[in-house]
């Protein structure tokens, strides 16, 4: 799971947010994530890759998870994800599975990511309520595939399969498909996930 810092995340809640709401939520979203995880069967291992160690240590206290600095020198998304992968395939054979799973899925349940562990093809993306990016991403570990996150990221996956010959799937459930970068994310959350994370957050529940 790749971690931003607790300055830069959520910067496009800006308006809605004070800085320091927007870094508790980003405290709360990656518990609950890293906590789904932990609570899923089939998940073996859960590594946050950051540029903050010592925030995502803060943030993920008493939970059992590896922190995993990245790179200086390898700023960006994918490059922290080639350095998480690349960290796992040292200890682990290259035929397992890697799951990639952002830290911000509020309505994330061990049910969603029990279905993506489910499916039979090798790739499975979990897409966004846009139907265009990725949200989490199933793959083998030692494809040799390519992340390619950002804009369309759900096309350049799957493309990105086809390339590789690797036979790929898709998925969109509720749970897995929103994530929370916005106010108008916030309006698509089901009610008692809202109700959760507004109290914890209360300027959500005020701004939004």
């Amino acid at each position: 799971m790749p971690l931003r810092d607790g300055v830069s995340g959520k910067s496009r809640l800006a308006a809605v947010l004070d800085a320091a709401s927007r870094r508790r939520l980003v405290r709360v979203l990656a518990r609950h994530v890293v906590a789904t995880l932990l609570a899923s069967d089939g998940i073996g291992r859960v590594v946050v890759v950051t540029a903050d160690p010592a925030f995502a240590r803060d943030t993920l206290a008493g939970l059992e998870v590896e922190v995993l600095e990245q790179p200086a020198d390898r700023p960006g998304l994918n490059p922290a994800l080639e350095h998480a992968r690349a960290h796992l395939l040292a200890e682990s054979p290259r035929s397992a599975r890697l799951l990639v799973a952002h830290a911000d899925l509020p309505a994330l349940t061990p049910a969603d990511v029990t279905a993506l562990l489910a499916q039979d093809a090798p790739v499975v993306v979990a897409t966004d309520r846009n139907r265009s990016g990725t949200n989490l991403l199933l793959l083998p570990s030692g494809a040799g595939f390519r992340f390619r996150f950002g804009t369309g990221s759900l096309a350049a996956h799957l493309a990105e399969a086809e390339t590789r010959g690797l036979a790929a799937t898709v998925v969109d459930r509720p749970g897995t498909a929103v994530d929370l970068d916005t106010a108008d994310d916030w309006s698509q959350l089901p009610d008692e996930v809202r109700a959760v994370v507004g109290q914890q957050v209360p300027g959500l529940r005020a701004s939004c």
